[in-house]
């Protein structure tokens, strides 16, 4: 066991059934923004690099909790895995929930990828550079991959994938903000169903800058009809805090019954239990299917 993780909660994805199929930190780029750290094991080279069948055993046992998406991510490029296609396909067939597959864009210049990952029912590839100069600034990749290779191939896969293609940007100071209209006509040239702006505000790589909440918003005016996805504010109003908690400690209650407690979006909804559930004062249980969340009693001396 240990190729699925979570579920985690999501913003984009809301309660998201990871799978890795690969080794830690194996990536064909080594982004300067990466919240995992510098790439361990570069390479644009396909392999397998776990066993397919435990994986899919894996899948089988797991396939009873609740997630919205079984999505493939993970700790690198999944689509550097030579079982991608058929593990995807195969999940399908044992789980009722959609899958994703998240990417960084790069092979999909390679026909039998796009068939791969055409597979999934959503895929997130990302797109952070138009030029090749910002490509290699931002991305770093490896020998051989070119920006205008990887925008042709986010083309021809619109053109034979049917599902839902949600584009994320991620724009770092002083590295691609200033190429932000090249990086707008390349992202909106692919036809993805949503634009999704983001910039670094988890801890990265290197030590490079995010945008502020207000050079973002002003991007929208560069990227019309795209959607901002930052953290900006990576907190939980008091008032909100309390009244959750108050709830909680009375009954436990699934996102869906918090978000309507609460009178808040479903998003907000997991951001604030990904922050309680981290400062540990709120835990989840799996109950008849559903997860639940209930709040942690602070006074119950355990010594």
């Amino acid at each position: 066991m240990g190729y699925l993780f979570g579920p985690v909660l999501s913003r984009r994805l809301g309660l998201s059934m990871g799978v890795d199929l690969l080794k830690y930190k194996t990536c064909n780029l080594d982004c300067v923004y990466c919240e995992l750290g510098r790439t361990a094991c570069k390479t644009s080279c396909r392999d397998r690099f776990v066993p397919r069948q435990k994986v899919l055993k894996e899948i089988e046992l797991r396939r009873g909790e609740p997630f919205d998406h079984l999505t493939f991510a993970g700790s690198g490029e999944p689509t550097l895995s030579l079982d991608l296609g058929e593990i995807v396909a195969r999940a399908k067939e044992i789980i009722d929930s959609p899958v994703a597959v998240i990417t960084n864009s790069t092979l999909l210049s390679n026909p039998a990828v796009r068939k791969e990952v055409a597979a999934a029912d959503v895929v997130l590839p990302s797109l952070d550079a138009a030029s090749q100069t910002a490509f290699l600034a931002i991305n770093r990749p490896a020998s051989g991959l070119l920006a205008a290779e990887m925008i042709a191939g986010l083309k021809d896969f619109r053109k034979e994938f049917s599902g839902e293609i949600w584009l994320e940007v991620m724009l770092v100071r002083g590295m691609n903000d200033q190429e932000a209209e090249l990086i707008a006509r390349a992202a909106e040239s692919t036809e993805p169903d949503r634009i999704q702006l983001n910039t670094v505000v988890r801890p990265p790589a290197e030590p490079v800058q995010a945008l502020s909440e207000e050079e973002m918003q002003r991007m929208l005016e560069i990227f019309p009809g795209a959607e901002l996805i930052p953290d900006w504010d990576w907190s939980v109003p008091a008032r909100i805090r309390d009244r959750l908690l108050d709830h909680l400690f009375g009954r436990p209650c699934t996102l869906e019954e918090i978000s309507r407690h609460l009178e808040i979006d479903g998003s907000d909804a997991i951001k604030y239990c990904k922050i309680l559930e981290k400062d540990s004062l709120i835990s989840r249980r799996l109950h008849s299917g559903k997860l639940y969340f209930h709040a942690i009693d602070k006074s119950i001396n355990n010594d």
